[in-house]
């Protein structure tokens, strides 16, 4: 595991960041709760392990999210954006998937998590919802066998 970079701040003051925030980041280090990273080369923050859909190495630069400020001023970093963003991000990558699939796609609310992480880089919750909002939207069908973009009248 590489050294936080000598330069970094471990804690913040409140109000130097609001939640949801926008920023950027480059990981560092992995440690056993996840990955430490350097926000806007300046502070230093925590990715948790449960909430990473990719695979990733040190020295990567990413956008990520302001997700928490605690108490003692640590910060706690999301690489995915505020749920509600991540389900519009996600319907998006879905409806590219069934254009490049021909229409059609075997993946549901029935598909494993591990299957869905693979090939959205989202959780399965984040996957409903999203298909969810597209059924409703009437621009997709859910079918016995998967999902399927709905035919325009």
């Amino acid at each position: 595991m590489k050294k936080k970079p000598a330069d970094l701040q471990e804690t913040v003051v409140p109000g130097v960041f609001t939640p949801w925030q926008e920023v950027d980041v480059e990981i560092y280090a992995f440690t056993d709760l996840g990955v430490k990273v350097a926000i806007n080369d300046k502070y230093t923050g925590l990715v948790y392990g449960n909430e990473m859909y990719g695979d990733y190495h040190e020295g990567q630069k990413l956008k990520a999210y302001i997700k928490f400020v605690r108490a003692d001023g640590r910060i706690d970093v999301s690489l995915q954006p505020k749920q509600d963003r991540h389900v519009f991000l996600a319907a998006d990558r879905i409806m590219a998937h069934l254009k490049a699939a021909g229409g059609r796609s075997g993946f549901n609310d029935k598909s494993s998590p591990e299957a869905i992480k693979n090939e959205f880089q989202v959780s399965k919750k984040i996957f409903k919802q999203a298909i969810g909002m597209l059924y409703k939207q009437r621009t997709i069908k859910i079918t016995d066998t998967g999902i399927e973009l709905a035919k325009k009248t």
